[in-house]
């Protein structure tokens, strides 16, 4: 039998911080401790673009008691990551620095599009996805995240700046023009509704999934003034019952909710915002029940450490979540979908064929993989150019499952799939660190072999075997028709390969059939 590995996991959200230990051993997960901090780091953050010192302050004192924690119950290993609020802070890498400084607990400030993968994977553990389509939705403090999962992929993955601290943040004192907080409110949800409206167009969705501390109490405060027992693991909650619930809370004071609710402080005042967006999403989704597995990201990432995917790209479902929403970025971009696909099935074999010469690893593979899908998408503003189009399109869009620093690598080798190969005279090439120029000069040269082999457009060469020789590398492509010469694609690898010979030292030879 396994050892159980104990794990330390925690979520520096917006409106609180919250610690779970727990133990695994093989698949089953038990939870040892978990703490709620209500530290609103978003509170001061959304006014002045600051954490303040006292906030720091109650944070390291926070991880420096969890690091205790974690000693005296043997963990081996912490994960702590950060969201909204911390991805706004200005001085975020004082309180970084600090936290590490006292606890050795290295802080993670993860991207809306993370959140988002987390998220599902959190909800994968109660809710099966495998069928139909399914709308996650997380109303945090700082950010909403939505999520739109097509049997088990996610096709969509949307962060707004719309959480309920941040809302309460931008309307305090608006009433005074008259207009009642919930007027207001509604108003500044319409941003959301004409930007999400679009993904629901001919979708029917068949469940609605809601997570987040306020939807939970907000099931909470139904099930008890209707009686109503908790149905199973997973809640159901009609909307209409929700509706009414929160209609009475916004009807009252904060102390009135603390008082005749019995609500925590730090919960009465942004339960409401938060109700209104879960209630909106639902009636434009045209649902009229949604389902309360609770759990949150902090569970998601506790999927993930426990999987072993301390590599964030060793995981096979983590991969499918990479290129599913680069396919759904290629769609949006009318991208070439036949050629998108034929040169990534070119690239894998390429970069799984030559790792003696290049010897990168499973996330290299995965950053290949989304820039041989995305290589072209520029053509949407212009042929010409197009890498550089393709390049700032892949930096402006969200990709789910890819950090911003990997958006950005993604992003920089569809620039160099054509054209002028990285060089230090380019700025956004000379700033990287010398291992990403490293990484990313090997997997532009794969990627513009790639590129050359489908150089007509036409799937003519549906796969290619490599024989690394002595004094050079033979290129032997697979054609459906053994008539086939291949003309345009030994010039194109004659034109695209030279970086790949400046690299490796070794000549590229296309061996026709």
């Amino acid at each position: 039998m396994a050892e159980p590995a104990r794990i330390g996991i925690v979520d520096m959200g917006s409106n609180a911080i919250r610690f779970l230990v727990a133990e695994a051993t093989g698949s089953t997960i038990a939870t040892l401790e978990s703490h709620r901090l209500p530290v609103r780091l978003g509170r001061d953050v959304f006014h002045s673009g600051q954490i303040p010192d006292a906030t720091i302050s109650a944070t390291v004192d926070a991880f420096r008691r969890f690091r205790a924690s974690c000693d005296r119950l043997g963990v081996r290993h912490v994960r702590a990551m950060a969201t909204s609020a911390m991805r706004d802070a200005r001085n975020r890498d004082l309180l970084i620095d600090r936290v590490r400084d006292a606890s050795g607990i290295e802080i993670e400030v993860i991207s809306g599009t993370q959140e988002a993968y987390l998220l599902k994977l959190g909800v994968e553990t109660k809710v099966d996805l495998a069928s139909g389509r399914s709308l996650l939705v997380d109303v945090g403090g700082g950010s909403v995240e939505v999520l739109l999962v097509e049997k088990g992929q996610v096709v969509a993955a949307d962060s707004y700046r719309l959480g309920a601290l941040r809302m309460l943040e931008a309307l305090a004192g608006a009433e005074d023009s008259g207009e009642s907080f919930v007027e207001l409110l509604n108003k500044h949800l319409r941003s959301l509704e004409r930007r999400i409206t679009d993904r629901f167009e001919s979708m029917r969705v068949d469940r609605y999934v809601a997570v987040g501390g306020n939807i939970e109490t907000l099931a909470d405060l139904v099930a008890a003034r209707r009686g109503a027992p908790k149905n199973g693991p997973v809640e159901s909650l009609d909307l209409a019952w929700l509706r009414t619930e929160v209609d009475e809370l916004a009807a009252m004071t904060f102390e009135e909710r603390i008082a005749t609710r019995g609500l925590k402080e730090d919960r009465a005042d942004t339960i409401v915002p938060a109700g209104i967006v879960y209630l909106r999403l639902g009636e434009i989704a045209g649902v009229s029940r949604l389902l309360v597995p609770r759990i949150g990201i902090k569970d998601g990432l506790l999927v993930e450490v426990v999987q072993g995917h301390f590599e964030t790209f060793a995981a096979e479902d983590h991969v499918d979540v990479v290129l599913s929403s680069c396919r759904a970025m290629g769609r949006r971009f009318h991208y070439e979908s036949d050629h998108a696909e034929a040169v990534l099935v070119l690239a894998r074999q390429l970069f799984d064929q030559t790792k003696v010469l290049h010897g990168l690893g499973g996330r290299a593979r995965v950053l290949l993989e989304a820039g041989a899908l995305l290589h072209d998408v520029g053509v949407a503003v212009s042929n010409d150019g197009h890498h550089k189009h393709s390049q700032y399109l892949i930096e402006a869009s969200e990709l789910v499952g890819l950090t911003d620093e990997e958006r950005k690598l993604v992003a920089l080798l569809a620039r160099y799939h054509r054209k002028a190969p990285p060089n230090r005279e380019q700025p956004e090439f000379a700033v990287l660190r010398r291992r990403e120029r490293t990484l990313l000069e090997r997997l532009a040269a794969i990627l513009r072999i790639a590129d050359a082999l489908d150089r007509q457009h036409a799937n003519v060469v549906t796969g290619v075997s490599v024989e690394i020789r002595e004094n050079a590398v033979d290129l032997l492509p697979i054609v459906g028709d053994p008539r086939t010469r291949l003309t345009l694609e030994a010039k194109a690898i004659e034109e695209k390969g030279a970086l790949f010979v400046q690299l490796f030292g070794k000549p590229l030879r296309l061996v026709l059939p």
